[in-house]
């Protein structure tokens, strides 16, 4: 598997911190990983993108979807960190016009989610 992921939590949340690569075949593994935490967290998750050193569009589908299945189900979710090459990506995709974006764990907890 191409990805470590860590689950933790904090005061008013969860955060799941990924490290190494989000592709097609380690998306299977961080596809169970969200949806249990669909199950669990009542309150907020936040995705913890510091880590990740390559996404492509399967991995990056799979986040853009768990995120809005997060949101049908009226919680909020918060993606924090990204860097380098994921980080561009990301801003380049105006990913943060959909989703939120953050750049800390305190930030992600004060930020009002968009509706």
């Amino acid at each position: 598997m191409a990805i470590e992921v860590i689950i933790r939590g904090i005061r008013g949340a969860t955060v799941v911190d990924f490290h190494g690569r989000l592709d097609m075949h380690s998306r299977w593994h961080v596809k169970a990983i969200i949806n249990q935490c669909c199950h669990t967290e009542e309150e907020h998750l936040i995705l913890n993108l510091k880590g990740l050193t390559f996404v492509d569009s399967a991995g990056l589908g799979l986040l853009v979807l768990c995120s809005y299945q997060f949101k049908e189900l009226r919680r909020r979710i918060t993606w924090i960190q990204p860097q380098g090459c994921v980080g561009e990506l990301l801003h380049n995709l105006q990913i943060n016009e959909l989703i939120s974006v953050c750049q800390s764990e305190q930030d992600a907890l004060s930020s009002v989610s968009p509706s």
